[in-house]
Formats: C-alpha cells, structure tokens, sequence
C-alpha cells in the first residue's frame, strides 16, 4: 500500500483547513447535523422540540457575547445530551476550534467518550467525515479531525485544568467535581482561564443537578432578587454570578394567563399536578410539553406580561446562568416526581437519614437541599427533661434485641468504652448500659486488677469476647429471663502506629473470633472521610503487597468504612424526637449528666455538613449511637419485615434468644455469619515455548 496521500485527500484535507465557520445558531447546527442514539442502540435526530427549554442556553454558547453557560437543572432533562454534545457537534460542523470535556473521573471520562461522543461521531453522517483519517490521531481521550481541531475528554487533574488553552471547555456534574483541583483552585475559574486567551469565541460551560447542601438554614430570598438561588457552593453560587434566568410557564386559564415558575413551591403533592402561583389553577399533566414549547427563559430584573413581551432590565454580566426544576424535565413524570419524593420522606420518617430525601431533592427536583434540623435545640437539659425511669441493666419492654458498640481509648486512659442498645420495631432505640474496661480482674472479678492496654496488649481484647459478647441481660417483666448480646461492633481507630496498632490488635481479635466460631458476631468500624456518600460500606483491606504492613491487613478481614457524618445526622434526628415510636431514642434517668453532655457536644457546620467538637471535651455517647446505627444496617435491620421478623427480633415469647438461666436449655447461636473473604487472584505465568 502507498504511504503517500491521494491528491483528493490533500484537496479534502486542505478545504477543512481554509473552510470559514457557518454563521448559525448552535441549536440549528444541532438539529441539522447530530444524531442520538439510545440505550438500545436506536438512532434519532436530536430534537429541539423533545427539550424546548435547551434551546436558548445552547444558543448563547454559541454567542460571542458571553464567555460561559451555567446550567443547572435535574436529571432527565437532556442537559448533557444538549450542551455538551449538541455544542460538540455545532464546533465540529460549523466552527472548528479545540475544545476539553471534563468529566468527573477517568472511567466517565472514558465511558463518556464511548458511549456518547464516539457514537454521536459514528452515526452522524455529516459529522464522521471530519474526524482525522488517521488511526493514531484518535483514541479513548483524544479526537482529532481533518480541521485541525482537537478534542479532549478528561477529568479533573492539574495537568488536565492547569495546562493548554482551549477554545472551550465543558464541565459535566459540575457539583460533584471537588471545590479545589490539586491546590490549584476551584475547577470553574481554571476551565475559564483555558478559554481566556480566546476572547470573545471563547465558552466555559458548567453543568450539573444542585450536589451541595444550602449553607444557612435561616436564608430568605430578598424580594428585590426573585431568581436569586439559596447560599451555597458549587454550581448554584456560580448561576449566582450570571443573569439568573428562570424558566416560566404561561397559566392555560384564558381568566389568568400569567407567567409562573413549574417549581417545587407551585407542585401539590397530593394531586401530583402544577399549579398556577396566580390564580391557584392545577395544570393537566397533557399540557406539559405545549407548555414547555412556549416556556419562555426570563433572567433577574425582568418579568412578562399576558402577551409575552419581555420588559425589565436584565443584570449585566457575560454569564447567561440557567435555572429549572423538576415539574419541566421532558423525561420525568409528575406522577414519579411525587412517589420519589415520598417515598425518601418515609424513609426518613423510619431511619432518621437525610442522604436518601438530599438526592431525590438535588436530582429529581433540581434544588440544593436544606438540612433538617429540630425547631427544638439539641441540648442536654432537654434530653435529661425527658429521660425515664427505669432499672439499670435491664431489658425494657419493646426492645427485640441487643447490641453493643465500643469505642477503643487510649493516651493515659487505656480503655474500652461499652454502651449497650436495645432495638424495637422501625427502629426505636433504648439505651440500656454503659461501662468502660479499664482492667481484667480474671473471670471471676476475684484477681489483682491489671491496667489493659488495646494498642499493645492482645489478651486485652478477649476481654471483648468474654465481657462484652458474651454478655446477657435481664428482662423487665420479672420473669427472670435474659437476653444476650446479639452482636458487637468495635471502631478500630486507636493510638499507635507501628505493628502493636489498634487496627491490628482488632484484626487478630476477629481472627480469634473466627477460631472459636463467633465471628458472624463481631464487625469492625472504621470512620471513612468526609467526602464519604455512603453510610456503610464494606472492604476487605490487604496490604501484604506493600514492604510497611503497619495492620496486618491479608484481605481475610471485613472491615466496614462509615460515612460518620451521615450516621450522626440520623442520631441528631433520633434526639430531636419527642414523641416514643418509631425512630425516637429512650434515654435512661440513671445516666448522669456527664453522658448527656457527651451526646449533644458535637455541632454540624451548615457549610460543610461536618460533624466536629468545639473543644476538648468527651463525644463517647454520641459516636457510639452512631456506630450503632450503622451496625443495624450491617444488620438488616431497615430491611426487616416486623410483621414477620427474623427469630432474633421477635417478641419476648417467640424470640428464639431469650432464655431461662435456671433452665439446662440455652439460646440459639444467631443466625449471622459473616461472607467468606474473597479469594485472591493467581498470577497467571505464561508457559515458555518450546
């Protein structure tokens, strides 16, 4: 085959170079040149009818005169389907230039690149004839095409944001991109200072549902800023800084006809349906799309009267900022927009998490979301005013079952901290003991106390074992019976760094555990980072690749990461209830104040949704419930059918763990074993030829 090009490639590839920019708006371009292929591999022509309200924000970045689109809205709305690839195709078609997709990670980046530009490219006829004959010009994350021009699909990184100039930049999930790059700054004003060098032609677009929660509580729109969205970070702060449109709707009563918002505030939950703010009129969902076809984009300082005619004086800025909810998404119905939003409310009716009802708000709803918190103060006064009177280490009446969580001590006082939970249906807790260990006296409590030593000691933790899981409690009802430990959940955070660790010892323990059969018993904690989404998640740590084996981690080990800030919500919540039921915390009157302090010492901070001290003083009590909680959902427990509940949690009569001490018959092992570890993968070694 020849190496040397044809003289109709040379001609072909010298008229994209000399070829000028068709003078069109993006949209247009959109519609003309780029095709869409679904899930199931269906193609269709992208449609400025099927989302009318995309049309005007792709057209302004088309537009010299602005240097970036923010957009913000929920999920279905054909956002990125739009903004990023419809802007992609118009670049590639009418105004060659280079250009960056940043996507939140390397494997979006490279699944965005595959599932959505390389078969926009594929199967758009008018656009796959640009891109660069030549197979080493293209791959996973790079695009080049006979222009000239080049495309990037990348995620954040300094080398990525901090770099080359680009005629535009395009940022996907905004929200859910870090605040600072690398110690490089936040991922807009890097995006822009790329396209910077480019004037006027330059566009930065930030996309994204709301990610970050509203930063004070106590925020009221001022009357004068209408569009203005609640204080907070990401990409609503950054709509805050351009022209603020909102999307509105024309009422269809010919006694009204004003313009509202299709927003959260306008929607009646129970008939599922919009209303009218003017006139009060609910909105037949079969009007939707003829809404949204006429739905007119109206930025801050500006308003529309009956017949449409746009008066005001828009805010001065190169910003054209985007804003719409959940009611217009072309590809959400009312009806699941309703059952999704109750259902996250049921669901923090019973577990006290606000994580399920954030995302339903944030990416069904298209708003940031305001934290819940108790008209009430948490305070330990408040908690003690409430505390009831009842026998020390007793089982009370409701509790199903029994847990234990420990928190491991160490600096000058070496010790164990204990606290014992009793769990009732949907939830409702009762505090039943606290105890700290601090030395073994022998079995029998009959031998010379020896401090304990967590860090160092490994005989100090069958203490665990033999004091703590293989404990029993009297019922309440006078009966004489007992109910035994269930389970034991242990954080394994703790003084030491070398190989007499906490971590370790906690890790030989278990393996202990496992020896003597009682492993499907005991689950170990550790607290994971704030960036944390999930509440639990387990892991199976193995360092035994690394030259440093500071815990002893072989991979045969659960160990199960928290999103301690999101368990700590669901206790604060758990507090903040007056009423006994599901979910509210019986607090004991024979624990002294000193334990109440403990529980309410922690503050939120609004901005971060961080949990943290003020000072130096004790948080036992409140660690401890939200170990607990977690230990719950390690369990099951949210899952479990309290019509017919597993024989661990039921009633006192048929509760297979209950047991007469005076009687020979002892209580089932509960049915709880924990998954093997999964096995290693063997080192294929390919076999020598012969």
């Amino acid at each position: 085959m020849s190496s040397t090009a044809s003289a109709a490639a040379i001609r072909r590839d010298v008229a994209e170079l000399i070829r000028p920019p068709r003078r069109i708006r993006a949209s247009q371009a959109a519609a003309e040149v780029m095709k869409v292929v679904g899930g199931d591999g269906t193609v269709r022509d992208w449609s400025p009818e099927a989302t009318p309200y995309m049309v005007e924000p792709l057209d302004c970045m088309g537009s010299r005169r602005y240097d970036a689109v923010i957009f913000v809205g929920p999920a279905r709305t054909g956002k990125t389907n739009a903004l990023v690839d419809g802007y992609v195709a118009y670049k590639i078609d009418c105004d060659p230039g280079d250009g960056l997709i940043i996507q939140i990670s390397e494997d979006k980046a490279r699944e965005f690149s595959k599932k959505r530009i390389d078969r926009m490219l594929q199967n758009s006829p008018r656009l796959i004839p640009r891109l660069s004959p030549r197979g080493h010009d293209n791959n996973v994350h790079d695009k080049t095409f006979r222009a000239g021009n080049y495309l990037g699909i990348k995620w954040p990184s300094k080398n990525v944001m901090a770099s080359s100039d680009y005629q535009f930049v395009l940022i996907t999930d905004f929200d859910r991109l870090g605040d600072d790059i690398d110690g490089e700054g936040d991922p807009f004003t890097l995006a822009s200072k790329r396209t910077q060098t480019f004037g006027s032609t330059g566009m930065t677009l930030a996309e994204s549902s709301p990610g970050r929660e509203i930063t004070d509580p106590d925020w009221e729109r001022p009357a004068d800023q209408p569009h203005m969205a609640p204080p907070t970070t990401g990409i609503l702060d950054w709509y805050n800084h351009g022209d603020r449109r909102r999307l509105y709707w024309q009422c269809p009563e010919s006694s009204c006809r004003r313009w509202f918002q299709p927003i959260k505030e306008h929607f009646n939950q129970a008939s599922k349906r919009v209303c009218c703010s003017h006139c009060g009129a609910e909105v037949d969902p079969k009007l939707k799309r003829a809404l949204n076809l006429a739905g007119r984009w109206v930025p801050e300082g500006c308003e529309l009267t009956v017949e449409g005619e746009l008066v005001g004086t828009p805010r001065q800025t190169r910003i054209a900022s985007f804003w719409m909810e959940g009611p217009a998404a072309a590809f959400q119905s009312w009806t699941s927009l309703a059952e999704k939003l109750a259902r996250a409310e049921e669901t923090y009716a019973l577990t006290g998490s606000q994580e399920t009802l954030k995302t339903v708000i944030n990416t069904d709803w298209g708003r940031p979301y305001k934290h819940r918190r108790s008209d009430v103060q948490r305070s330990s006064q408040r908690l003690m005013d409430r505390a009831e009177q009842v026998e020390r280490r007793t089982v009370p009446l409701g509790v199903r079952f029994l847990t234990a969580t420990v928190d491991v001590q160490g600096g000058k006082d070496r010790r164990f901290v204990v606290q014992v939970h009793g769990t009732g249906v949907n939830r409702e807790k009762w505090i039943v003991d606290r105890f700290n260990i601090r030395e073994d006296k022998g079995p029998n409590n009959d031998q010379e106390p020896r401090q304990i030593s967590p860090a160092t000691q490994p005989e100090d933790w069958d203490l665990l074992t033999r004091d703590v899981l293989k404990r029993s409690y009297r019922l309440s009802d006078g009966s004489g019976r007992r109910m035994p430990i269930l389970a034991v959940a242990v954080d394994t955070g703790g003084e030491g760094e070398g190989e007499e660790s906490v971590t370790s010892q906690a890790y030989e323990w278990f393996r202990r555990l496992r020896t003597d059969g009682l492993q499907g018993r005991a689950y170990l904690l550790k607290g994971g980072s704030s960036k944390t989404t999930n509440r639990v998640r387990k892991t199976w740590p193995d360092n035994t690749s690394r030259k440093s084996r500071k815990s002893r981690a072989r991979g045969d080990v659960p160990l199960y990461i928290l999103g301690t800030d999101l368990l700590k919500d669901a206790v604060a919540a758990m507090m903040d209830r007056d009423n006994p039921g599901a979910g509210y915390m019986h607090v004991p009157a024979w624990l002294g104040r000193w334990w109440y302090d403990e529980l309410t010492y922690e503050v939120r901070d609004p901005a971060t949704g961080k949990w943290s001290k003020p000072g130096k003083k004790a948080n036992e009590a409140f660690d401890l419930c939200a170990y607990d909680l977690a230990l719950g959902i390690i369990l099951g427990v949210e899952k479990i059918n309290w019509a017919a509940p597993p024989p661990w949690a039921d009633e006192w009569e048929r509760n297979l763990l209950v047991f007469d001490p005076d009687s020979d018959a002892r209580p089932e092992e509960p049915k709880y074993k924990q998954p093997a570890a999964a096995k290693k993968r063997r080192r294929k070694v390919a076999k020598p030829r012969i």
